[in-house]
């Protein structure tokens, strides 16, 4: 091999040489960059009055409140929609919550809302927003309507709980 080939051979080793190290030299890494927030706004619900007796019932016949006797305030930081619910029984066991409005099976009931942006029967799960975008510090005024259906006994004071959700907007 005369002396041109072996500086061309060298030259080319030494390339080959140089070329097989840049991808570890100059390999591409990963970094990474940790990013926390905590999201502000809270909701805050709050209902007034924190209890209400219809007193005496009669079977068959709508009792009801009347101006606004109720008022739920959104004491949050962001606007909140409001969803309700209800037990399923009066907490005395003796009668059960009918939520399509229609209680005429023995020892039903049924409450239905007055005042919301749709205002609809209370049934025992949250669903539906009964009230939409509450702004913050606002308050809005309700009423509460309550039928019995047929009753099978003259029964004691019942006692049931309604549940008020408010979530953000």
């Amino acid at each position: 091999m005369d002396a041109d080939n072996k500086k061309y051979l060298i030259c080319l080793i030494s390339f080959m040489l140089v070329m097989g190290t840049i991808p570890i030299a100059y390999g591409a890494t990963e970094d990474s960059l940790l990013i926390t927030f905590d999201p502000d706004g809270d909701v805050d619900i709050d209902v007034n009055l924190s209890n209400y007796s219809f007193g005496g019932v009669l079977s068959g016949v709508w009792s009801n409140t009347t101006g606004s006797v109720f008022l739920l305030y959104n004491n949050g930081t962001v606007a909140m929609d409001t969803q309700i619910k209800s037990n399923a029984t009066t907490d005395e066991g003796n009668m059960t919550l009918n939520e399509t409005g229609e209680p005429y099976e023995l020892d039903n009931f049924t409450l239905y809302t007055d005042g919301f942006d749709a205002d609809a029967y209370i049934t025992t799960t949250y669903g539906a927003n009964f009230d939409d975008d509450l702004d913050v510090g606002a308050s809005k005024g309700f009423d509460l309507c309550l039928y019995i259906g047929n009753l099978s006994a003259n029964h004691s004071q019942q006692t049931t709980t309604i549940y008020f959700q408010g979530t953000q907007q």
